[in-house]
């Protein structure tokens, strides 16, 4: 990974917001191991275009992604590439855990997710939790399976393992270390990520 980079620590079962510009990169990196990073992206100059899932696995014709795929917006641009992958484990498929999970699954109320992460990592620009889009989960292990259901498994991410994403245009982007700890997601156990941006060109 560069050197020229300056480094944004995620804490466990929260999340944060960046900007970054055309031709910059990101890497996302692990700290302990088997911790999901649910990755979300707007375009900068509007965030009704945002990166999309379902419009990802269209345009790829793919549902796993790794290094050298590149992820497309609701609007089928190009928005982020993925440009080195340790783990090439990920998921395209699951919406981010929110409140209606936990209450429906695990009979919790008021725990931590992913969702509600997200409205307040983009606080400032005022995003209810219903406009916020279904998220990469970097380092997510869901395994599908041959009769067509798909697992919940325990992330195969190791300490130090990272994903590397490059901007293919100007764009606010935010992550979510995962707070699920009520399934095998993590682990069973939250920690924090790391995020390390580079510096934009004209800044070095």
């Amino acid at each position: 990974m560069t050197t020229d980079t300056r480094d944004l620590v995620i804490p466990a079962g929260h999340a944060r917001m960046w900007r970054m510009r055309a031709g910059q990169r990101v890497s996302i990196a692990q700290t302990e191991g088997h911790q999901v990073g649910d990755f979300i992206a707007f375009n900068a100059a509007d965030l009704t275009e945002f990166l999309s899932p379902s419009h990802t696995r269209r345009c790829i014709h793919r549902y796993l992604v790794g290094k050298g795929h590149t992820l497309y917006t609701n609007h089928r641009e190009p928005i982020v590439e993925i440009v080195e992958d340790t783990i090439g484990v990920h998921d395209i498929l699951a919406a981010a855990c929110d409140p209606y999970r936990y209450r429906r699954d695990f009979g919790v109320e008021n725990h931590r997710s992913c969702r509600m992460n997200f409205v307040e990592a983009l606080a400032e620009h005022g995003v209810p939790d219903w406009r916020v889009p279904d998220p990469v989960n970097l380092f997510q292990n869901s395994p599908v399976l041959p009769d067509g259901t798909y697992a919940s498994a325990a992330s195969l991410a190791k300490a130090g393992d990272y994903v590397t994403l490059l901007a293919r245009m100007d764009l606010i982007a935010a992550c979510s270390a995962c707070p699920q700890d009520l399934a095998p997601t993590n682990g069973g156990r939250l920690s924090d990520l790391v995020v390390r941006l580079d510096a934009p060109a004209a800044a070095r």
